[in-house]
């Protein structure tokens, strides 16, 4: 059950990471087009698709602690990434 839970996680983080490395116009409707933002997508991009293929790793091993820890890595990461997307949107408000 594990593995196919961080399996459906892993298949996200790809996802958006392909969305954050070549699709950035999306992102670009909420906040200014500049080159400091388009650096932190590609950054956030790349963090994505190095957890996706650590989620490759975590479902070929199959240790629950493992498991626990990637989690954890995928939430700071998400929640870092969503703080920072945020202000970038209220400051483009503003």
């Amino acid at each position: 059950m594990i593995r196919v839970l961080i399996s459906i996680a892993t298949i996200l983080l790809v996802f958006v990471s392909y969305y954050l490395l070549k699709k950035q116009s999306i992102f670009f409707a909420l906040i200014e087009p500049s080159e400091k933002n388009q650096a932190f997508l590609q950054f956030s991009g790349v963090v994505y698709a190095f957890l996706g293929a650590l989620g490759l790793l975590v479902v070929f091993f199959n240790q629950r602690m493992l498991a626990f820890l990637f989690l954890i890595v995928v939430i700071l990461a998400s929640t870092v990434f969503s703080i920072s997307f945020a202000k970038k949107i209220s400051a483009t408000k503003q």
